[in-house]
């Protein structure tokens, strides 16, 4: 079955800042390992509080630590995936705490790109351990095999990426959240070769 990389219309990387110093190791999320713990410490602040109503209607918000979903995200995709976990954040803009977050941990992390059809540079030498630059990323035609149990999962090539399942994009769609969007590809060059499935 295909996989898409699931983003947002929005570029919302700037947008809330990861606190390294007080939260656990954002590493830890780009890992797909289940976290046995309730609650973690995660906490972000706004960068900009010009940025402040934007942020709280998105959806996603990137960072450099875990993404952050919104409530009405994290319930489709709770009642639609069996392993993906969802935990509370400290969200502060100044002093005024951001209600409506959730951090996302995807627990499976596995090979998403067609590397023969994708156009990229490789930046270190370690063959079970490749790094990518990638110019143009194309996602393979059978990433949600009959043994992959998970409708989620991180990009083992960029994991940063996440790719969900037809059966997520559906229940995504159905749900009507407007402003995600959905690829089967990523076109760095002027090329312009990325085709997006729009929720408007």
């Amino acid at each position: 079955m295909k996989g898409y990389i699931l983003s947002t219309i929005k570029n919302t990387h700037d947008w809330v800042a990861y606190d390294n110093d007080l939260s656990i190791d954002y590493k830890e999320f780009l890992k797909g390992r289940l976290f046995t713990e309730k609650e973690l410490p995660l906490f972000y602040h706004v960068q900009k509080k010009s940025n402040l109503n934007k942020i709280k209607s998105s959806i996603i918000l990137e960072s450099s630590g875990a993404p952050l979903i919104n409530k009405p995200l994290k319930e489709v995709l709770e009642a639609n995936t069996k392993k993906s976990q969802f935990f509370d954040v400290e969200l502060y803009c100044d002093s005024e705490k951001i209600e409506g977050f959730y951090a996302l941990n995807v627990t499976c992390k596995i090979p998403c790109v067609d590397i023969e059809k994708s156009e990229y540079r490789l930046m270190n030498f370690d063959v079970h351990n490749p790094n990518y630059m990638f110019y143009y990323m194309k996602l393979k035609e059978d990433i949600f095999t009959d043994g992959i149990d998970h409708d989620i999962v991180i990009c083992e090539e960029m994991s940063r990426y996440l790719i969900v399942s037809e059966k997520i994009k559906k229940a995504l769609f159905e749900a009507k959240l407007k402003g995600l969007q959905f690829s089967d590809s990523i076109d760095m060059t002027p090329q312009n070769r990325t085709v997006y499935e729009i929720i408007m």
